[in-house]
């Protein structure tokens, strides 16, 4: 597949202010190709002059303009940006295939649903305000008002660029605030392309900014800034703590969606065939690279040997490829560093006796010797306490865990620092109805695999994050709500 198509020629830019741009530096780095390991393009790198240009430019369009607009002309604006980017699906499509290695089917379906995400929040955004409050004092008509906090800053994970950058960037726009997206260095491209599509909208200058870099340097820059209010952080915990803890410094407001150690929860009246399907899924599904994918497999002692056979022979049938083939279900790694990260996991799981099986062998396939590409390995004779049963491996690592009866698998299912997502797999329905009470998560399916929904809240427990995204509770978060008495007298 030839990409000279769909590549821009040169460096890409930033966005600031309304106009692509080089950095003040004139610096720039490369990005890669995970299948081929080879560099597919080059892009500016911002750095904190870059920063404050985009944050005050964003101050800036919020004071004069946009904070005034009213919900329906946002919402105007929202449903052209959805149109400029329908017209550039494949285009998009493409550049997320080659820079993150996901499988070209599977990115043109989540794309389409980023489009619904938009309309859905040009939709609800117009019902969003205060309340009346019938107070004690008789004399007071009390009300609230929303109101934006101002310039936020949306700072992006690599795993899926442009679909969480809408999420989060959408409610943001909604709520009147302004933003300034920092993207992910490693995939960085589709973000590009989609301020070619908010210029194409017609967006104001300085309302939507689009920074490129380091999150130590760059994504610092963003979390200090005076003029920032509020951030809204998708990423791995320790780099959430360091912004939580950055943010304290001015009490901002925070949104983090944070990592996620997720079990699939597979009583014994359980379907097997779906509850393998669902774990399958998981691991093939950007290669595990996902936070809500379940990679704690808690099994009934009784049916655990019958799960797992059933997992063994689907692993071995994992159309493990290069991501423009369409028959390819599973692709690359995105980088090297995340490839080494998933080995070294294999090699700790390994050395806790926790079996690792490897049911592909990728050595002799010459198309994939050059990417970043890793056989899925399934873990059996897994205990709760082991190291690759507690961290987020981020990859296709799955680790099987018996349990004995109900409360084993709660107690083993809430032995984790994280509490983002979790399935239920049980022919009871009120055993499934006691589960959603007592595991620790936010995010919880029965019978089906977890899915993210435009038009339902998404968030953490524990140390898998704060607040919520998407749903109405996603405008709300980037509001502030100012409390008026007003007095008849």
């Amino acid at each position: 597949m030839q990409t000279s198509s769909h590549l821009r020629t040169g460096t890409y830019p930033l966005l600031i202010d309304g106009q692509e741009r080089s950095s003040s530096a004139g610096q720039h780095f490369d990005v890669d190709n995970p299948s081929t390991g080879r560099v597919l393009a080059q892009v500016t790198q911002a750095d904190a002059n870059d920063v404050d240009a985009a944050v005050r430019a964003a101050q800036t369009a919020f004071d004069t303009h946009w904070r005034h607009t009213s919900a329906r002309q946002r919402s105007r604006l929202l449903r052209k940006l959805a149109d400029a980017l329908e017209r550039r699906t494949e285009q998009l499509a493409w550049l997320e295939t080659w820079n993150v290695g996901r499988p070209i089917t599977l990115t043109r379906a989540t794309l389409g649903t980023m489009l619904d995400g938009i309309d859905y929040v040009a939709g609800v955004a117009q019902g969003i305000g205060g309340q009346t409050h019938n107070v004690a004092d008789t004399h007071i008509v009390n009300f609230t008002l929303r109101e934006p906090y101002g310039v936020v800053g949306l700072i992006l994970p690599w795993n899926y660029p442009l679909t969480l950058t809408i999420s989060k960037l959408m409610p943001v726009l909604a709520a009147g605030n302004t933003a300034v997206i920092k993207a992910s260095e490693i995939t960085p491209l589709s973000t590009v392309e989609l301020g070619a599509a908010i210029l194409e909208a017609g967006f104001p200058p300085g309302v939507i900014n689009i920074v490129h870099g380091p999150g130590a340097t760059v994504g610092q820059a963003l979390v200090e800034h005076p003029l920032v209010e509020r951030i809204s952080f998708t990423g791995g915990t320790a780099t959430g703590k360091a912004i939580y803890r950055s943010a304290a410094e001015r009490i901002k407001r925070v949104t983090l969606e944070l990592g996620g150690k997720s079990p699939l929860i597979v009583f014994d009246d359980a379907d097997l065939d779906l509850a393998a399907a669902i774990a399958l899924q998981d691991v093939t599904k950007n290669s595990g690279q996902i936070c809500v994918a379940c990679t704690r497999l808690l099994v009934h002692e009784r049916i655990a040997e019958a799960f797992t056979e059933r997992l063994r022979q689907a692993y071995q049938h994992i159309r493990v490829g290069l991501p423009e083939d369409p028959q390819t279900q599973m692709g690359p790694l995105v980088s090297r560093a995340q490839l080494e990260r998933v080995q070294r996991y294999i090699d700790i799981g390994r050395d806790e006796q926790a079996n690792p099986e490897v049911l592909q062998d990728l050595s002799g396939r010459a198309e994939l010797r050059n990417g970043y590409f890793v056989a899925p390995t399934l873990f059996t004779q897994g205990r709760s306490g082991m190291q690759v049963a507690q961290d987020e491996i981020f990859g296709p690592v799955q680790v099987v865990i018996p349990f004995r009866d109900e409360a084993d698998a709660v107690r083993i299912a809430n032995d984790s620092r994280h509490g983002l997502a979790g399935v239920v797999c049980t022919r009871d329905g009120a055993r499934a109805m006691r589960m959603c009470h007592a595991l620790q998560i936010g995010n919880i399916a029965i019978n089906d695999p977890i899915k993210v929904s435009v038009d339902a809240p998404f968030g953490g427990f524990k140390e898998s994050g704060l607040g919520k995204e998407r749903g109405i509770d996603a405008i709300l978060e980037n509001t502030q709500v100012k409390n008026v008495r007003f007095s008849m007298r």
